[in-house]
């Protein structure tokens, strides 16, 4: 099944909610509304897991119900027609300062500009309300309904493969790959580190050492230590005598370098604050 049930407040029906599995890897939550844009794949993925039939409306009753006011607050107040959302009032108001609150409102303001102008350059009308948006979700090829049967791919398209987006998106949906890409590799490096080597504050090794420990060659290893050390600040690189920081890209397959660890931000930045089993 190509989506997964997770908590939710009680519900028509049995209660139940369901994410696809790619959701959030997919990259479309920071391309698309990004509370409305989920209950929208909330909608369509827990049609597709509970076997549901019917068009969007219908749909959309047997999961919320019939009244909008009791329906999710995330959707709106008005179900199907709610309107879009693109400017989280919350952090406006939780902002520290006036020019923060400005900053956000403008990046809101940014985000929906660039959005609109992919989807129309892709042939799709900009999305007005929540059943707007799902109408849009399915020309993507998000879902699919056939005959009243609702699905969803097992891998859900790519906004990038289907939009023409600003290369500052592209930046971090190319991030975001990297860091799902670097994922094994990590949990690899640090469970050596945890239980090999005893969660130390420092080591010297090589990346010939790592890939023998860790399985995973250098290029996936130097794309980890950068993350680690430029992404996260979990972990510093240092080489000589006195210790000069590193990058991991200029690092070759016998360099021998040090490796600094910041445990108590590890931990904290891991399961809300669970040690690395």
């Amino acid at each position: 099944m190509s989506a997964e049930t997770t908590g939710a407040p009680t519900l028509p029906g049995d209660g139940s909610l369901c994410i696809h599995n790619d959701w959030f890897e997919s990259g479309w939550p920071v391309v698309m509304p990004l509370h409305q844009a989920m209950w929208a794949a909330m909608l369509l993925s827990t049609a597709t897991a509970r076997q549901l039939r019917g068009d969007l409306d219908t749909v959309a009753v047997l999961v919320f119900g019939d009244d909008p006011r009791r329906a999710p607050r995330g959707i709106g107040g008005q179900g199907l027609e709610s309107p879009l959302v693109w400017l989280d009032a919350e952090a406006v108001e939780a902002a520290d300062s006036p020019e923060e609150a400005a900053r956000i409102t403008a990046d809101a303001q940014t985000h929906r500009a660039w959005c609109e102008e992919a989807l129309r350059a892709a042939g799709l009308p900009a999305p007005s309300t929540m059943r707007d948006l799902a109408a849009v979700m399915e020309r993507l090829g998000i879902a699919r309904c056939e005959d009243g049967r609702w699905t969803m791919p097992d891998c859900l398209p790519r906004p990038e493969d289907v939009l023409r987006l600003p290369e500052e998106l592209l930046g971090r949906l190319r991030r975001l790959r990297r860091v799902q890409d670097s994922g094994p590799a990590e949990r690899a490096l640090l469970h050596h580190i945890t239980h090999t080597l005893g969660r130390p504050a420092q080591f010297i090794t090589t990346l010939q050492r790592l890939k023998q420990v860790t399985g995973f060659g250098a290029g996936r290893l130097r794309d980890v230590l950068d993350h680690l050390a430029t992404g996260t600040g979990e972990i510093k690189l240092h080489r000589g005598q006195p210790p000069v920081t590193v990058a991991a890209k200029d690092l070759t397959g016998q360099s021998r370098f040090l490796i600094s660890l910041d445990w108590d931000c590890i931990d904290a930045g891991r399961n809300q604050g669970a040690r690395i089993v």
